[in-house]
């Protein structure tokens, strides 16, 4: 599944979200124009709208956006890519959203994202962020041994609420989605896997509330009423000022657009995580602009530092959008120029249009070939500045904006200063969930991975003759020995909810388990570097396992003779016996290739677990 590879996400904090309806993997490609994708963007708004009508963002907002195989090939373009494989071109609707300091709200979109799974038929979706498939993360515990980085890498899918894990290999995305949506039981990962997913989001939508704060800050009065208009603006705010340098904190000495002199106390709704970054921000304003801060003793010091690091916020964002707003000036000024600079790429992407059948085999100079024409070059020109990486695309008003339209909406006659006596406030919420004390760590830890300590102090520890006992009855496969407690093959298998009963022949189950079986026999044997299996099994009935197989009789032997002795002395003896012929026999191979060698090379950090040998006596080419 070579040509189904999503583009690499390289910021820390991004999370992208591929969203394909069913009519774009069942329908042609040049079929689905923007004004379809935005019909079924309006239905997902819709859809969400209760939800995040009054959620505050970290940082940005859920924005879909939709992606026609016209502006596909126009972002690879202006990515100078070589080649465009028409498996790569397949419509969507596309999704990229930091989070920055705040995880929850990847979370919160990812329950999104599942709930319109399930509400919209046919809807598949992808979710990657800088981690990759964080997903499959979440439920690495529950995860059958197959699936690792290398298999599950653009191989997992969201369909009516489910994690699906793709381990087939397709020509197309459009064959895999087509599969997932067919035959969804054969994708479908186990309920283990799925449990642990819903239990994750199973907070939503309760947890907006709870992750809310409510404060009482000492602002100016154009920025209570922008906040009052738009209280997601708060967010930008104070992420402005705890992220700013001294450079562009000189525009809050002069306060220009948020003066001091005219404060308010108001209680002020945001996030914890927000709270909690605006109180531990040294920034207290300049002395010199008027902020007239009271003592840190008072009461009413929180309320006054954070009034001045949220306008000081704010005032960062107004000059910032002017300074925007003179360079766009700029930019449409010289569009003109731009696009006859640009006019190679602008032949190179109407030549790949036409290769790709947009231009649906038309008349050159036809009436409808120049409307296809004129309306792929409008696309071009104004989505120039937008694709430059396969992560931005065109956006909405920056926050700056936001702030600044807001500002210039506000008539001085339209705010009423009136001095508001503080006991009719409510109180402000108790910020005590900033300390958490030790025992509340652990308590947190033990609901979330159970008490592990408890757990192994309720298993006996094992003897050094268990433990090496233990470790030759592993079998082993092409990775090597697993040592897996409680694993069931029942995970591996996919079952149909209506096969009748029937019996599913799985090929890399056979596989296995018959490498499984042909591992039994004891590797050390002279056809052993030979080639295949079919050549350490080659002699008949003249085979004597070399010098590995007489070592193991060997020890079978001696551990045999131990056992007659008495009871008491039998444990120590026989840990000495296995310990001194063990170590022998790394010492005299020096390091170099031999029987025990050969057959714990990779799984000496193991053995050495199991307190074998100390580390003084182990040779200098094996420590680590």
């Amino acid at each position: 599944m070579a040509n189904t590879k999503i583009s690499t996400v390289k910021e820390d904090d991004l999370l992208e979200c591929y969203l394909y309806p069913k009519i774009c993997y069942t329908k042609s490609s040049e079929t689905i124009t923007e004004e379809i994708l935005l019909q079924e963007i309006t239905k997902f708004n819709n859809e969400i709208a209760p939800y995040v009508q009054d959620y505050i963002w970290h940082s940005d907002t859920l924005i879909f956006h939709p992606r026609t195989k016209q502006a596909l090939i126009l972002e690879k373009l202006i990515e100078n890519s070589t080649s465009i494989e028409e498996s790569d071109i397949l419509p969507h609707i596309y999704v990229s959203l930091h989070f920055d300091e705040d995880i929850s709200d990847e979370w919160f979109v990812v329950f999104l994202i599942f709930k319109l799974t399930q509400t919209f038929d046919g809807l598949i979706t992808k979710l990657v962020d800088s981690d990759g498939e964080f997903l499959l993360i979440e439920a690495a515990n529950v995860l059958p041994p197959w699936a690792n980085p290398e298999t599950c890498e653009n191989h997992t899918f969201i369909r009516n609420g489910e994690l699906h894990i793709v381990r087939e290999k397709y020509k197309s995305l459009s064959d895999v989605l087509n599969n997932i949506q067919e035959s969804p039981y054969l994708s479908k990962a186990s309920d283990k896997v799925q449990d642990v997913l819903k239990k994750r989001i199973s907070i939503y939508p309760n947890e907006i509330k709870k992750r809310h704060h409510k404060a009482r800050v000492f602002l100016p009065e154009k920025a209570v009423s922008i906040l009052h208009q738009q209280p997601g603006l708060i967010a930008p705010a104070i992420r402005s000022i705890c992220h700013s340098d001294p450079l562009e904190r000189k525009v809050c000495r002069a306060m220009r657009y948020f003066p001091p002199e005219q404060r308010i106390m108001v209680n002020l709704k945001m996030t914890k995580c927000l709270y909690a970054m605006a109180i531990h921000c040294r920034y207290t304003g300049d002395p010199r602009t008027g902020w007239n801060i009271p003592p840190i003793t008072c009461s009413k010091y929180n309320a006054h530092t954070l009034g001045v690091k949220i306008a000081c916020g704010l005032e960062m964002l107004v000059a910032r959008a002017h300074e925007e707003r003179r360079r766009r000036v700029k930019e449409t000024s010289n569009d003109s120029e731009k696009l006859k600079a640009n006019e190679y790429a602008l032949n190179a992407y109407l030549t790949r249009l036409e290769t790709s059948g947009y231009f649906r085999n038309l008349l050159k100079g036809s009436q409808d070939y120049e409307k296809l024409l004129n309306a792929a070059k409008d696309y071009y020109l104004q989505h120039l500045n937008s694709f430059n990486s396969a992560i931005n695309v065109t956006k909405s008003k920056s926050d700056a904006e936001k702030v600044l339209e807001a500002w210039e909406s506000i008539q001085s006659n339209d705010i009423e200063l009136h001095a508001q006596d503080e006991g009719t406030l409510s109180p402000a919420d108790s910020d005590s969930w900033l300390n958490v004390d030790p025992v509340q760590l652990q308590l947190y830890l033990d609901e979330q991975w159970g008490n592990v300590k408890n757990k192994k102090q309720g298993q006996e520890p094992l003897t050094l003759k268990e433990k090496v006992q233990s470790f030759f009855n592993h079998s082993s496969n092409i990775d090597g020995v697993q040592f897996l407690e409680d694993h069931s093959m029942e995970a591996d298998i996919m079952h149909d909810p209506e096969d009748n009963g029937k019996v599913e022949f799985d090929a890399d189950i056979f596989d296995c388990t018959l490498r499984g079986i042909l591992d039994l026999a004891v590797p050390g044997s002279e056809g052993e570097f030979e080639g295949s299996s079919e050549g350490s099994l080659g002699e008949d009935d003249e085979y004597t396992g070399g010098e590995m197989d007489k070592y193991m009789r060997l020890l079978n032997s001696e551990l045999q003779s131990e056992m007659v002795k008495d009871e008491n002395f039998e444990t120590h003896k026989r840990s000495d016996t296995i310990e001194e012929n063990l170590i022998k026999s790394i010492k005299e191979e020096a390091g170099g290739s031999g029987p025990i060698g050969n057959m714990i090379g990779g799984s000496v950090r193991r053995l050495m677990h199991l307190q074998l040998q100390s580390p003084t006596t182990v040779p200098p080419d094996l420590q680590s």
